[in-house]
């Protein structure tokens, strides 16, 4: 370390916030996703934040895969093969400072709009697979316009206030710069966090969905799945075991329920 770098101070706990909640982790694909990926109908769509990556596979109405924080659109590889054979065509995205995609900033704001405005871009959408903060950006979407017939939700957080007394109390900020915290987050999304919240929300949520959570997760909280269910009549709510918050991508129970559900909507469809 140079004698320069030794002067400057470390962050803030208020500065590891702001970036922890805007910046996230750039993750390379493996070599297994990137043989996956090449099987798929690579295409960017030019967006104001950075173009965004996104991936096709098969024909038949439309379901979009939809990632979490520090993660990437390969990540949901589990969910293609079962989709595709139940008569799905399957697009994943990278969101914005995500995998492929273009932009260093992101938010949950940030991939709501992304996924609405390539939602809008594609066409049709059938249904929605998202994992948590692809959950919360599709709730965003939904409450912006967003129609599908049928959406799964997987460990996702359901309103940002509660998320950020979390990352608050993680970072051990004080009630200060809890308040500061609070404002640069608004400025950053360029909407109150309020906005974000399941109340402001709600009204996007008329169609069929299914919320799955395992109790035991540690990093979104399970109880803002009982939230959302509460406020969402058309959904159901199953309790997971044993599968944390990252390990339900590639369960085969999981995934076969997410298949049912869609398939079950797309039945209703037609008899509609």
């Amino acid at each position: 370390m140079t004698a320069h770098h030794a002067n400057v101070a470390p962050p803030s706990a208020l500065d590891s916030a702001c970036r922890a909640f805007s910046v996230p982790q750039r993750i390379q694909a493996s070599s297994l996703e990137r043989s996956v990926l090449s099987q798929g109908k690579h295409d960017t769509h030019p967006y104001v934040d950075g173009d965004i990556a996104h991936w096709t596979f098969g024909l038949g109405p439309r379901v979009l895969l939809v990632h979490g924080w520090d993660s990437r659109g390969s990540h949901l590889a589990a969910f293609i093969e079962p989709l595709l054979r139940a008569g799905f065509s399957v697009t994943l995205l990278d969101l914005p400072a995500h995998g492929d995609s273009g932009g260093h900033l992101s938010s949950p704001v940030h991939a709501g709009r992304a996924l609405a405005s390539l939602a809008q871009a594609l066409g049709p959408i059938h249904g929605v697979v998202a994992h948590s903060l692809g959950s919360a950006a599709s709730l965003w979407a939904f409450a912006h316009g967003l129609e599908v017939n049928a959406s799964v939700h997987l460990c996702g957080p359901s309103s940002l206030s509660p998320m950020l007394q979390l990352q608050a109390l993680g970072h051990g900020l004080s009630p200060d710069e809890q308040t500061a915290f609070v404002s640069w987050v608004e400025k950053h999304i360029g909407i109150p966090v309020a906005e974000m919240d399941l109340a402001a929300l709600k009204h996007g949520l008329r169609h069929t969905g299914l919320i799955m959570h395992d109790p035991a997760d540690r990093l979104v909280p399970f109880a803002a799945s009982t939230d959302l269910q509460r406020q969402w009549p058309g959904a159901k709510l199953i309790e997971l075991e044993g599968l944390g918050h990252r390990r339900i991508l590639t369960d085969p129970q999981v995934i076969a329920r997410s298949c049912a559900l869609l398939s079950g909507a797309r039945r209703q469809e037609a008899i509609a």
